[in-house]
């Protein structure tokens, strides 16, 4: 049943009209669409696409693209992981293990490296500073996560010298 003067967003619910807009309304700015809006409220799509359209609201994915197609410019939480990542690298971190520390995938660690041009270092460089250092390949293999075979067959290919024990 539609209340004609609260218009169909009331349709067999208790929530109250001015509420039910609340609601739309932030699920609309935190990027939900209209359809997965409709389908959490339990209403017809077609009725929250015309509240969003007449309250002029719009969601965060549906913002249009910058001039010619071109995507909007990275988010803050973008900035955010590249101004992390560069820290980390910085600090000597590889690309595996800084795709753990942010929580996102080794690949879009390198995709967002080769983006920003952000240098790392590698499994290699890490073996050969640590076994220089005098650590042994257990600790070594324990510090960057991969085998003890891996650790010594990297030390014998590439015959890295071992420095005095710490």
């Amino acid at each position: 049943m539609i209340d004609e003067e609260l218009g169909a967003l009331v349709e067999d619910k208790d929530i109250p009209r001015n509420v039910q807009l609340q609601l739309i309304k932030k699920r609309t700015e935190r990027g939900m669409s209209p359809l997965q809006i409709a389908r959490l409220m339990g209403l017809k799509k077609k009725d929250i696409q015309a509240v969003v359209k007449e309250h002029g609201w719009a969601a965060k994915r549906e913002i249009e693209k910058v001039g010619n197609g071109r995507p909007p410019r990275p988010s803050e939480k973008t900035e955010w992981r590249m101004q992390e990542m560069k820290r980390l690298a910085h600090e000597g971190y590889n690309r595996k293990q800084i795709g753990a520390l942010l929580g996102i995938d080794r690949s879009y660690v390198d995709t967002l490296c080769r983006r920003y041009g952000i240098k790392t270092v590698s499994q290699l460089e890490q073996i050969e500073n640590l076994y220089a250092k005098g650590w042994s390949q257990v600790k070594i293999a324990e510090e960057l996560g991969v085998s003890k075979q891996r650790i010594s067959e990297m030390i014998k290919r590439h015959d890295l010298k071992k420095g005095a024990k710490p």
